[in-house]
């Protein structure tokens, strides 16, 4: 008897972990780094964002710049849980 674990991977994590969804920081093809506000149908809203010195994305939320782009135009590079919003 073969019983299906819950680790096993069948792919939804993976599809899970490429959704760009609000909070994740993502990078632009200009090297730009930026944590993602809101997502609105193939276009992300976008606020600027920095790496501190231990490699941690913290949205920069002092003198926020914020800009719109296509989904297609971003690379995810850090999932909502590991960036710092202040």
């Amino acid at each position: 008897m073969c019983e299906k674990s819950s680790n096993q991977h069948d792919g939804r994590a993976d599809a899970y972990t490429a959704l760009i969804k609000r909070g994740d920081a993502v990078e632009t093809p200009d090297g730009e780094l930026w944590v993602v506000n809101w997502v609105d149908g193939n276009a992300l809203a976008l606020i600027a964002a920095y790496r501190d010195a231990k490699g941690l994305v913290h949205a920069d939320l002092g003198e926020p710049v914020e800009t719109s782009v296509p989904v297609e135009m971003v690379t995810k590079v850090a999932d909502a849980r590991q960036v710092r919003r202040r």
